[in-house]
């Protein structure tokens, strides 16, 4: 199993998760490449590589004999370091996700997981909240933005035309708000925030006017639904992951995590920073029927249970 992006949020928990069921489960032995394109953190048990996706893949001189599985992790995801490199956010979106379907072709790999994003659908008309997969999204090609959504637009149309043109088996991914253990604390998304704030008393830090909604997957149910779809997804294919309910406002959603942990250090609602784009989806909620009709599963963590874990996570780190 190839896991790109492996140093990153979901990349970690993949090569965790894997390394589990291969000691735990398996009769067999998985072995377990994680490819970076900085220095790789992995498992020592594991074949770690520096891996710039971008760039030409030689997989000679990285000593890749064999690829079975190949989940693309690898991406710029965190709002403010994709506003400071768009050229490279765009980059590994079209070339990265080109040199992996093709690397898939040489090894006639089993099957290929690429993410794309939720903000592909911008934001939804009120007659298409919850989203479906067949929603079209409108989003600016000349935003802070963009270089991000229009990427993942991009790799969506890549994956389409591998899978119509080499067959390739490959399925695409549409996360909403994927949050726990292993997030980096200062990529300036939502929740690290606020649990980084609240470790450190400070308050907690709302843009814009607080009314924007968002769902949100804890990470154990995102990682098992797609996991699932690697193995049981149809190729070609789209599938939102997330977890319907509750679709909270953000400013709800800050007095949320204070009660949760019970730390009341004060919200403040304030315009967007200079640092971060300004022009987000208002509303973002998925219709998971299609995927939970594939896989036969549901998310099971409450967000109460879900960001109780997050906080005791980080609070036993510092």
């Amino acid at each position: 199993i190839l896991i790109t992006g492996s140093n990153g949020f979901l990349g970690r928990w993949f090569s965790d998760i894997f390394r589990h069921i291969d000691e735990n489960i398996l009769d067999s032995s998985c072995n377990i490449i994680c490819a970076d394109n900085n220095i790789v953190r992995g498992d020592t048990r594991d074949k770690s590589i520096v891996l710039n996706i971008c760039e030409k893949i030689d997989t000679k001189s990285l000593g890749i004999k064999n690829i079975d599985y190949i989940i693309n992790c690898a991406g710029i995801a965190s709002p403010k370091i994709y506003k400071n490199y768009p050229v490279e956010t765009l980059d590994v979106s079209y070339s990265g996700t080109k040199n992996i379907l093709e690397l898939g072709r040489k090894f006639g790999v089993e099957s290929i997981l690429c993410f794309s994003s939720s903000e592909v659908y911008g934001t939804p008309d009120i007659d298409n909240i919850p989203t479906t997969e067949e929603y079209i999204g409108l989003i600016p090609t000349m935003s802070d933005r963009s270089c991000y959504d229009i990427g993942k637009k991009v790799l969506e149309t890549l994956c389409h035309v591998h899978y119509e043109k080499y067959q390739s088996p490959v399925k695409v991914v549409r996360p909403f708000n994927l949050y726990g253990p292993k997030m980096g604390l200062h990529d300036n998304r939502v929740l690290p925030n606020f649990i980084d704030n609240i470790i450190k008393g400070k308050s907690l830090k709302v843009y814009g006017d607080g009314n924007q909604t968002r769902t949100f997957c804890y990470v154990t149910d995102a990682i098992v639904t797609m996991i699932k779809i690697l193995l049981m997804g149809k190729d070609g294919e789209i599938y939102n992951v997330g977890n319907p309910k509750p679709e909270i406002g953000i400013k709800d959603l800050a007095e949320e995590v204070s009660n949760v942990v019970n730390k009341n250090v004060g919200v403040e609602v304030i315009d967007y920073p200079n640092f971060y784009p300004s022009d987000e989806p208002l509303r973002r909620c998925p219709d998971i029927s299609k995927t939970v009709l594939c896989i036969n599963y549901k998310p099971q963590i409450s967000l109460q249970e879900g960001l109780l874990k997050m906080y005791n996570h980080y609070k036993e780190k510092v």
